[in-house]
């Protein structure tokens, strides 16, 4: 948008009038005032002589009952003086009127005629409301006993004159100022400032046709335009100075150019609207091998292997832009050649020309294109080698991400390049623990988290160790890490390269080679087992034929001698459980989950009494499911022993032990809560507690097949999910933390 010029004595005419004028006004209203507080004062001086004035006179008049004598007086004053009313209350005559007060006086009317005032009258008694200034005094007499008052009331007429008068001279005064003192700086400033400012631009604007002034500027009588013109004149003479040599220059400045390494060549439209190039250099020559003096006239498009793109550089020229480097594919003598190449605009002997810059980068493109070949191979390698590869720069941020970490974590490259460093895929209580060990180990203070992955590696050591990374949905995958350095040239490090292998299936594999020999084990134990229990069974059931026919042995060894018939069928039925679990049978039946687990705790109740634990059931629900009871009974046994296991290591004898079993339906789903008061499972361990063979007993207190077993019973041969988190809650009224397994048995349950 055009923004709109105004002449500088214009601007200095708005500013001088503002000025003069707002400085006029200013003085006038503070003259107005002045002489209006003046007057006041004055009035209010007056207003309070004449109340002494009339005190003195009408004090003995009021002792003497006489209004009409005080009323001349007041007659008199209201003559003289720009008082408005005067009102006498006289105490002493209302007394003999049988009043409280007589009130009497005199009032202006609005011609300004004296009148008598009658307090009834209500016109009156309005003007005295309204009136400009009001004063009263008591009356006494020479015992100091209140006589009357009287009050004066002032009239602003007087005062309203004066400042009108003030008003109309001080706009006279104003306007004949400030019309005086513009004329005299709007002369003033045009003849010393403007027009030497004119002079000077009617001189510049005067050149030649380099756009050099012609004559110098001349002298003024001001001292500050003589300064600014002598500058300006001996700009004048250095530009013209500068042009002369610049003009001697010139042919030098062709000799560099034409020695000058880059190719460099100037053309402008001759004929047919078409480049011809009109000025070359030596390399530009030797670029397109051909003679110097062949050349000057050339039509560059002819080179150019892509001409739209030639024709996208006229159009920029065209529009006055400038290009800088720009790649370009030319054709010299059937070869392709790749070139940097730069344009301007320029004026050459005083034309419209076009000045391009060339540089051969043909051997760089070359090398760029094997480069680029190597790094292609080298992606390829990085992303399809089967290993899960992370590079990362000094401080661990993540550089690179192949596709096996992108498929094996869940992660896009993109959400974690430049972010984060590879701690993101850790587990803290791994981290923490690593942190330790190697603290110890390497006998180094260890800070940061990175720096347990990069710790050995930054000391030449062999770095390789199993890790469990967390993918984007949560899973927990056991790999086995190898981090070595990247370094440069320099043998400096810049950063390290991580490379995984997804060891799931291998621990898998050693999983089932341990079920596998624990089953072959435990098929040793029932043939060693089968023969004593069934020994003992036979005796304790001979004993018992025995007391029936003979009826001589206590009713306590009967009784002792079904438990042990009991035991050992449950002893032989274990045996078979486990046999059965690893067999891995097909075999299912109807089983009621509170039945279950009820016969579950039947096994286990002498064991939870024996520890003073309380047990605690709540089922509020049931279901029916297809299932493998005795393995259902196994995997709840192995879970409460594994509360009661835990009771026993961490809580006193005196304290209270709580073990709580409960059921509830969410919509066709059976939720089964096992949990204690043990204070939970620490946070570095709970995500292990279902691995086989992991347990943090004493090797002769358990093997760490139980949970694991249980998991497998539940998810894999009951399709039902098992969970486990640390959970606070309270019970009579106190607060209790401890381990909190949730069984789902899933919609199918529809009883």
């Amino acid at each position: 948008m055009k923004i709109r010029e105004y002449s500088l004595l214009t601007k200095l005419g708005i500013i001088i009038i503002t000025l003069v004028v707002s400085i006029m006004l200013i003085n006038s209203a503070y003259n107005y005032q002045k002489t209006k507080s003046s007057i006041l004062k004055e009035m209010k001086d007056d207003s309070k002589e004449s109340i002494l004035s009339l005190k003195s006179n009408i004090s003995i008049l009021l002792a003497s009952y006489s209004p009409n004598e005080y009323e001349q007086i007041i007659t008199n004053e209201l003559k003289d003086k720009d008082i408005f009313a005067i009102v006498i209350k006289d105490y002493n005559l209302g007394k003999v009127l049988g009043k409280n007060v007589y009130i009497s006086g005199k009032i202006k009317n609005k011609n300004s005629i004296i009148e008598d005032y009658d307090d009834k009258n209500e016109e009156q008694n309005r003007q005295l409301v309204n009136s400009f200034f009001s004063n009263s005094s008591n009356i006494t007499d020479s015992s100091n006993n209140i006589l009357g008052t009287v009050t004066i009331y002032l009239s602003d007429s007087t005062l309203n004159e004066e400042l009108d008068t003030i008003i109309y001279d001080s706009v006279i005064n104003t306007i004949f100022l400030s019309v005086l003192l513009i004329l005299f700086l709007f002369i003033s400033i045009k003849y010393y400032i403007l027009k030497p400012i004119s002079n000077i631009i009617d001189t510049i604007n005067n050149d030649n046709t380099y756009g050099i002034p012609n004559k110098t500027i001349p002298y003024s009588k001001s001292t500050e335009i003589n300064e600014l013109s002598s500058s300006i004149n001996k700009m004048i003479l250095s530009i013209k100075d500068s042009r002369a040599i610049l003009e001697k220059s010139q042919h030098r400045l062709e000799y560099l150019l034409d020695f000058s390494p880059i190719s460099i060549r100037i053309t402008k439209k001759i004929k047919d609207n078409k480049d011809y190039v009109i000025f070359a250099n030596r390399a530009y020559s030797q670029l397109l091998q051909i003679d110097k003096d062949n050349v000057y006239g050339i039509n560059p498009k002819n080179y150019y292997i892509n001409k739209s793109a030639y024709e996208n550089i006229e159009k920029e020229l065209l529009a006055g832009n400038s290009i800088y480097n720009m790649t370009m594919e030319v054709k010299i003598n059937n070869k392709q050649v790749w070139v940097l190449a730069s344009y301007m605009n320029i004026e050459y002997d005083g034309e419209n020309a076009v000045i391009g810059w060339f540089y051969d980068i043909t051997k760089e493109k070359e090398n760029e294109a094997n480069l680029h070949k190597a790094l292609e191979l080298q992606t390829t390698i990085f992303d399809n080698s089967g290993y899960m590869m992370i590079s990362t720069n000094k401080e661990g941020v993540i550089q690179q991400f192949n596709k096996e970490a992108e498929r094996l974590l869940g992660y896009e490259a993109k959400e974690v390049v430049n972010i984060h460093t590879p701690i993101l895929f850790h587990l803290k209580s791994e981290i923490k623990q690593r942190k330790i060990y190697l603290s110890k180990e390497l006998n180094i203070n260890i800070t940061s988290s990175f720096e347990v992955l990069a710790a050995k590696t930054n000391l030449g050591l062999k770095n390789e160790h199993e890790w469990t990374v967390i993918s984007k949905n949560g899973e927990h995958i056991p790999v086995l890490v190898t981090i070595t350095t990247l370094r440069n040239k320099d043998n400096e490090t810049y950063g390290y390269l991580s490379i995984s292998q997804d060891i799931s299936q291998r621990k898998l594999l050693e999983s089932q080679s341990k079920l596998a020999s624990m089953g072959e084990m435990i098929g040793n134990i029932a043939h060693q087992w089968r023969q004593p229990l069934s020994v003992i069974s036979t005796i304790a059931s001979g004993i018992l034929i025995k007391n029936e026919l003979v009826e001589e042995i206590s009713p306590q060894i009967v009784y002792d001698m079904e438990k042990i018939m009991s035991q050992t069928n449950y002893l032989s039925q274990t045996i078979d459980d486990f046999r059965n679990f690893i067999k891995d049978t097909n075999q299912k039946e109807k089983i009621s989950i509170v039945e279950t687990i009820e016969k579950a705790l039947t096994i286990l109740r002498p064991s939870i009494n024996n520890n003073h634990i309380n047990l605690i059931t709540n089922f509020k629900s049931d279901c029916e499911i297809e299932g493998f009871q005795n393995q259902i009974i196994q995997a709840f046994i192995n879970i409460i022993n594994n509360a009661k296991d835990a009771i026993k290591e961490k809580l006193k004898e005196d304290t209270e032990k709580l073990i709580f079993i409960e059921t509830h339906k969410i919509n066709n789903q059976l939720i089964l809560v096992i949990k204690d008061n043990a204070g939970g499972i620490d946070d570095s361990i709970m995500h292990k507690v279902f691995e086989p063979y992991f347990t943090t007993k004493h090797k002769s207190i358990g093997t760490g097949i139980g949970l694991s077993m249980s998991h497998q019973i539940i998810t894999e041969y009951h399709d039902a999910s098992i969970e486990v988190f640390n959970s606070t809650y309270t019970y009579d009224k106190k607060q209790y933390i401890g381990a909190y397994f949730q069984i789902t048995f899933n919609n199918f349950c529809d009883t």
